[in-house]
């Protein structure tokens, strides 16, 4: 068996694209998200704005319930 000349990169570093929410670019060893249809967000970007959405559920919520 013939011995191998190349060594292996211990860590590979790929460009994933622009964050969904906050257009920053993102690695491979940044923590994300993967969406249906292609996109990509930092998973702290996903969280934030998934916390926004459910106060103003229960803003809308809470002003429906008063009429």
């Amino acid at each position: 068996m013939a011995k191998k000349l190349w060594k292996k990169p211990s860590i590979i570093l790929i460009d994933i694209g622009k964050c969904r929410y906050c257009q920053k670019d993102m690695t491979n060893v940044e923590s994300f998200v993967a969406f249906h249809g292609g996109d990509k967000a930092h998973y702290e970007c996903m969280r934030k704005d998934d916390y926004k959405k459910l106060i103003e559920k229960e803003k809308n919520e809470k002003r429906l319930s008063q009429n």
